[in-house]
């Protein structure tokens, strides 16, 4: 039996962004930094894990 934590990715995804957001405010990063890992990681972590658009669609 296969359990799908729907919203996993759209959590990750948020919990992602204000990590970027503070690396930015401390100097870590650049805005066109955080703008193109923000992608990768958007893509990454929607293709892993399932989020609560999947649970609509499946519904």
């Amino acid at each position: 039996m296969d359990i799908k934590l729907y919203g996993q990715a759209d959590f990750y995804y948020a919990v992602s962004q204000q990590i970027l957001e503070r690396l930015v405010a401390k100097g870590f990063l650049t805005e066109a930094q955080r703008i193109k890992i923000d992608e990768l990681n958007r893509e990454k972590i929607y293709e892993t894990y399932p989020s609560i658009a999947e649970l609509e669609v499946s519904a």
